[in-house]
């Protein structure tokens, strides 16, 4: 079953899950969403008491840090993304899983090679997933920056916070004490999203909306039987959120951006 957001993190409200889960129920699957921790001491408590595996889905989050422990080392699944446009990318489409589960190392390993420990003898029905070598070898140079490109996003990020503070229209992230967010997107919220979004088009500034269809309102999803306003604030969600740049070099772009959105608001 799907569990609502929280409104201020964006992330799964742990409130919630425990009225989600039904005798089908097999894994919860916190996406720490932006490159922002999900609140994993809770998800964790409850998967253990319902016997469930805690899959987190990790593809915007590397480096980031939950409690002062780095993503990676909580659930007993991390699924990572190494897509271009991820804060750790490789040239083309790439992921990884992660695991300190012997049981369930051994199985992805099967399931990524065709379902074979041996070639040409395939004991289960597998794919072909396996990381090409020359993706693994850009990513092994890249992971001894990622801290480095991690930082800068920081910054840019701060920058956007103690600039736009003031800004009554533009809701800002919220960081939890315990996260340390690697701000994959900095994304704010608008109540006139759309407008917003063109007066910053006509100022030269790009901006992208993640993600503008709830997954319950997804054609995909339909069999799912959720009628509009099943999830009120992740349709909220997806119609005010809009991501600001924030992988450019230095602050001077950062402060543009600001400038021009408080010009914009004022239209």
């Amino acid at each position: 079953m799907p569990v609502e957001p929280d409104e201020r993190t964006y992330n799964i409200n742990p409130d919630l899950i425990e009225n989600a889960i039904t005798p089908r129920t097999k894994a919860i699957l916190p996406v720490h969403l932006y490159g922002q921790p999900a609140d994993l001491s809770r998800i964790l408590a409850i998967a253990r008491k319902h016997g469930l595996r805690v899959v987190e889905d990790a593809a915007q989050a590397h480096g980031a840090r939950y409690k002062g422990k780095r993503i990676g080392a909580h659930g007993d699944v991390v699924c990572w993304s190494f897509y271009p446009g991820k804060n750790l990318g490789a040239l083309g489409d790439g992921g990884a899983i992660t695991t300190d589960n012997d049981e369930i190392a051994d199985r992805i390993r099967v399931l990524r090679n065709y379902g074979s420990r041996v070639k040409y003898v395939n004991k289960v029905k597998g794919f072909n997933s396996r990381l090409d070598p020359l993706q693994a070898a850009v990513l092994r140079v890249k992971l001894r920056v990622i801290d480095e490109w991690n930082e800068r996003r920081s910054k840019i990020a701060a920058e956007y916070l103690k600039l736009l503070a003031d800004n009554s229209k533009v809701t800002l992230p919220y960081v939890p004490e315990w996260a340390e967010p690697v701000w994959h997107l900095f994304v704010v919220r608008h109540p006139e999203r759309d407008t917003f979004q063109q007066q910053l088009t006509e100022a030269g500034i790009g901006t992208m909306i993640h993600y503008p269809i709830p997954p319950h309102m997804q054609e995909a999803y339909a069999d799912g039987g959720f009628p509009v306003q099943s999830f009120p604030i992740a349709e909220s969600l997806a119609s005010s959120v809009i991501s600001l740049p924030c992988g450019q070099p230095n602050e001077y772009f950062t402060e543009y951006v600001t400038r021009i959105i408080c010009e914009v608001k004022n239209k």
